[in-house]
């Protein structure tokens, strides 16, 4: 058979378990039975989606570490520069220069979704590194720039962040419980 997605109109209860192929039995069986027993990585637990009813600053936050663990400061810096020149719209760009269109590009691009609710602080942020005012940066302004969005405003946000990592490393675990086997 083909491969497609499935496509939910709404939420599955959370008794409800949807494989995208043949179960591994023993995993998942044992899998369920250590979730009963210990009372952790329970599908009530699981639905309450963690990752959506987190604040979009904190989300966004999360995604910037996850891009920082995926890509090297200077490949990000490498794609703002690209991007910049793309935007330029007629203006010759200063050469390994990044500009605030680039910039915008390259959060659109990591944040998807939460772009539009952060747009305020990326601007904010790129105001207090772009002191000279023309709307360009260097490396050190968009590393900067980049540590300014991951800033956590007060010790609270920073201990939310720590429970937010921890509950996506429990659902993480125990969706690899739970994953399917290729046959």
């Amino acid at each position: 058979g083909r491969d497609r997605e499935l496509i939910l109109q709404d939420d599955l209860p959370p008794n409800v378990l949807i494989f995208k192929g043949r179960p591994n039995l023993e995993r998942t069986i044992c899998g369920i039975i250590t979730g009963i027993a210990t009372g952790e990585g329970l599908p009530e637990e699981l639905h309450n989606k963690v990752l959506t009813q987190t604040p979009a600053d904190m989300r966004s936050k999360l995604l910037l570490e996850k891009a920082l663990s995926i890509y090297t400061m200077d490949q990000l810096y490498a794609y703002t520069v690209k991007a910049s020149a793309y935007h330029s719209e007629g203006i010759e760009p200063t050469a390994d220069t990044v500009n605030y269109q680039g910039v915008l590009s390259t959060m659109r691009h990591l944040l998807g979704d939460d772009y539009e609710l952060v747009t305020d602080k990326i601007t904010n942020n790129f105001e207090k590194v772009n002191i000279s005012g023309d709307c360009q940066m260097d490396f050190n302004d968009f590393e900067f720039f980049f540590n300014l969005m991951l800033e956590g405003s007060n010790t609270q946000e920073s201990t939310s962040m720590t429970n937010v990592k921890n509950e996506l490393m429990r659902h993480t675990i125990c969706h690899d419980m739970f994953k399917t086997s290729e046959i």
